[in-house]
């Protein structure tokens, strides 16, 4: 299996594939871990030409030449091993401008039969960037653009080669990622009105992801708090209002940029949904939250079903988006355990 693996610069990604490569290596699997870039920088040394951080100011040319060679010297290399996971970048966002990261005709070299694409919270990424002299003094909305270009891009490659895509979060716990590419556990999305529980009671988010948690041992998690980008714009708003310099927070969130941040966490969550097989539902409060709903339409529209907890007086237009509800997460539990393969796979190649 050869595995293309995506992510901006400081997203966390090399660190992901180093990580992952030592899990495998623990595992007893045959993997070849690649970075285009490092072969890219050895093409062009073999050819005379020494890259330097401005390496994206170089002529396009001479970087397509040393990325096919560095594509083409993958393709061998991973012939010596069952598995090949090749990171790189769809696209780089350089002086304001969007730059080719990988081509189609690319992609032609090594034939991928998964494509991932690595995000992570935008406030860490952005310290990364700070304490990188190729890439400090990028500003937040960039950075976010930036993600969203990368994503979509990866999709694309995807979506001509017919394969699958999964957005996966920095924060995914490595073994549920491992378990994600080599096993055929069900996957589900675990949806929780966070706002609310934070504000009435936070200890109840803890107990959530706690049986997210124990539930990985089973099935494949994508949890919404695995990127944490909302929060940002809850300490910018925090400082507003208590006028407290303390309080963690960036500069260049405004408006429109806490527009972007939402619109940005609605479209991941809403993938995390689509490449998952059904959708898990906890619900401790009455009051309504108008993000859980919106997700619970949106995998009734994927066909995804939604199975939830939640112990108050039911509205038929909640019980109309249930393929069942519980009273507890100890219900939920127990039928899970009892049927593992109770919703049948319906994640499409794009």
């Amino acid at each position: 299996m050869n595995i293309i693996c995506t992510g901006i610069s400081c997203s966390g990604r090399k660190e992901l594939m180093q990580e992952f490569e030592l899990l495998c290596r623990d595992k007893g699997r045959r993997i070849g871990f690649f970075n285009v870039g490092d072969f890219m920088y050895s093409a062009a040394a073999a050819s005379g030409v020494k890259f330097t951080d401005k390496v994206l100011d170089s002529d396009p040319a001479v970087l397509s030449l040393a990325r096919r060679a560095a594509f083409y010297e993958i393709a061998n290399a991973a012939h010596d091993y069952e598995h090949a996971f090749v990171g790189l970048h769809a696209c780089f966002r350089w002086n304001g401008k969007l730059v080719e990261g990988v081509s189609f005709r690319d992609i032609e070299h090594l034939p991928a039969d998964v494509f991932i694409n690595v995000v992570d919270n935008l406030a860490d990424i952005a310290q990364r960037m700070e304490s990188n002299p190729q890439w400090a003094g990028m500003r937040h909305d960039e950075i976010n653009v930036w993600l969203d270009e990368e994503e979509f891009l990866t999709k694309q490659f995807a979506n001509l080669k017919g394969k699958i895509h999964y957005t996966v979060a920095r924060q995914h716990n490595l073994e549920n990622f491992h378990d994600l590419l080599f096993s055929k556990k069900k996957k589900f999305y675990l949806s929780y009105p966070i706002t609310l529980i934070r504000r009435e009671a936070p200890d109840q988010i803890k107990n959530i992801r706690a049986f997210g948690s124990k539930m990985r041992k089973d099935f494949i998690i994508f949890d919404p708090l695995d990127v944490k980008d909302m929060d940002l714009i809850h300490a910018a708003e925090s400082s507003q209002e208590a006028d407290d310099s303390e309080i963690p927070t960036v500069s260049d969130i405004d408006h429109n940029f806490k527009v972007q941040i939402k619109t940005r966490t609605i479209s991941r969550d809403y993938q995390f949904i689509h490449q998952s097989d059904f959708v898990i539902v906890i619900y401790p409060t009455d009051k309504l939250s108008p993000g859980v709903l919106s997700e619970m339409n949106f995998a009734s529209r994927y066909n995804k079903p939604v199975y939830a907890v939640y112990s108050h007086a039911r509205s038929p237009f909640f019980e109309h988006l249930c393929e069942r509800i519980f009273d507890t997460i100890e219900e939920l539990e127990a039928f899970l355990m009892e049927h593992p393969d109770t919703a049948e796979s319906s994640v499409r190649a794009d």
